[in-house]
Parts: structure tokens; C-alpha cells; sequence
């Protein structure tokens, strides 16, 4: 059932049981068992109707949910700041108590985009739950759990993606509808006039000053878990099976930046 990393399998084996728990899985080694995870090499365990765990640590402000079938049962928020994996802690172990010795059939956990440490995370901490109650975790886009979003109109979500441009997404029906829209200014001005023009309601994730965008109205949400759990929900029965057998990656903006080691001759 493990994957690719012999020596991380035994410990997992021999730490397996009713005293292990997800801070245990997320201690023993962050990166690694992230790392491992994200492999792709362990295989996911069907879906059930028990309890669903949704995690959100990809924005401003973090939260927690549980639910029962379609029934939200318990919500807990928190202000990630810069050390989600520490304050992510106290929310999920209540979530985890009222599940007591019952299982946990799915987690859901919000990708982004937004904080990439945070999204990461968020992940290995669904991962981590994931391996405890032997049961898939799936991630989303966080932006299929803001508000507006789930109201089902059409929206631009619009942010800063940092080294002199902007982005924007289009939703519809609380979906995605296509891949993020990376621009400089002047065109993230042209773009976001269009939007406005064809009735689009326009969010943002980051502060509405940071946008330069003085002329319109935008609002500035931040997604949540419980609103995670129902974007999942209307998922139909095929897609939520596929995503079950995708391991989950944080949403990326842009693809991720990597450094590549020099040779030995010291060329890079």
C-alpha cells in the first residue's frame, strides 16, 4: 500500500494504530512526508458516506469543517498568519475529537491559489488524516469556496501575483472555467473594464487597494471550509472519483520556480 520510500513505509507500519494520530504523521518529518505523499505512489481507498473533513489554509484566514452527508456539523476558524502549521493544530483537534472513534470517509483541503506555504500545509495535514483513517484526500481550488463563488454567478477573481503583474480567473456555476490570466497592469486594467462591461461580479483574496483598480467595486472575500464541503458536494459522482485517484498539489499561478543544482565542473 506505501509507495517509494522504503524506510518512511516501516515507520509508518510501526507507528500504525489507534495511538497514532495526524500531528504524529505531520512531526515525524514535514517535508519528507509531503514529499512522499505528493508522489503520487500511494493508492486511495474508495469514498463512503461517513464523516468529511474540508481544510482551508490557503488565505487570510483559516478554517476547519466537518460534516455528516451534507450536513455541516462543526466549523472552526483561525488566523493562519505565518505559522499555519502551528495554528492549524488546535481547530483540526476539535474537529478530530467530535469524530472520536467514528471514520473519516474523505478530506477535502482548498489548494489555492493563494499562500503556497500555507496550501502546503493544509495538504499535509488532510495527508496526514488521510493516512490515519486510511481514506482519499482531495484537494480544490480555495476559490470554489468563497461566497461569491458559491452563489453560482458569473465572477473575475482578481489578485496580485507578484513580480509586477496581476491575475485574473474566471468562475461560472461556482467552477473554474479556465486557466488563470497573468497580466501587467495596463492589461489587468483593459481586462477587468471587459469584466465589468459583460456584468461579471469581480473578488479578490488580497486587500482591494493592492489592485489599482480605484474605479471599480471589488469585493474582498476569503474562502472557507464549510463552503469547500459544498462546492465539493455538487461535484458530480464521476469527477469526484477521478479526483479521489489525484494526489493533491497546490494551486500554482505560475509554474513553481526551481533551482537547478550546478555540476560538479561548477557550470550551471
Amino acid at each position: 500500500m506505501y509507495g517509494i520510500f522504503p524506510e518512511r513505509d516501516d515507520a509508518l507500519r510501526e507507528k500504525s494504530g489507534p495511538d497514532r494520530n495526524a500531528q504524529d504523521v505531520i512531526d515525524e518529518d514535514f517535508e519528507s512526508f509531503l514529499d512522499w505523499r505528493l508522489s503520487g505512489e500511494v493508492y486511495h481507498q474508495g469514498v463512503g458516506a461517513g464523516y468529511t473533513i474540508a481544510i482551508e489554509t490557503s488565505a487570510t484566514r483559516g478554517s476547519v469543517a466537518l460534516a455528516r452527508g451534507r450536513e455541516v456539523v462543526r466549523s472552526e476558524g483561525f488566523e493562519p498568519f505565518r505559522r499555519p502549521s502551528e495554528l492549524l493544530m488546535e481547530p483540526l483537534s476539535k474537529i478530530l475529537d467530535l469524530v472520536g472513534e467514528s471514520r473519516i470517509e474523505l478530506v477535502v483541503v482548498g489548494t489555492g491559489p493563494g499562500s503556497y506555504n500555507g496550501a502546503r500545509v493544509g495538504i499535509a495535514a488532510g495527508q496526514g488524516i488521510g493516512v490515519v483513517h486510511q481514506c482519499p484526500t482531495v484537494g480544490i481550488p480555495s476559490l470554489e469556496g468563497l461566497p461569491t463563488v458559491r452563489s453560482g454567478g458569473r465572477c473575475v477573481v482578481l489578485g496580485d501575483a507578484r513580480r509586477g503583474t496581476f491575475f485574473t480567473i474566471d468562475l461560472d456555476g461556482g467552477r473554474i472555467m479556465g486557466a488563470p490570466a497573468l497580466l501587467e497592469h495596463c492589461q489587468f486594467e483593459a481586462s477587468v473594464r471587459v469584466a465589468v462591461e459583460r456584468g461579471r461580479t469581480l473578488v479578490t483574496l488580497d486587500e482591494v487597494s493592492r489592485l489599482g483598480l480605484s474605479e471599480c467595486e471589488v469585493l474582498s472575500e476569503v474562502p472557507s471550509a464549510a463552503l469547500l464541503l459544498e462546492s465539493w458536494l455538487d461535484w458530480d459522482p464521476e469527477e469526484q472519483e477521478a479526483l479521489t485517484r489525484v494526489p493533491p498539489q497546490p494551486f500554482y499561478l505560475r509554474p513553481p520556480h526551481i533551482t537547478q543544482p550546478k555540476d560538479a565542473a561548477g557550470r550551471g
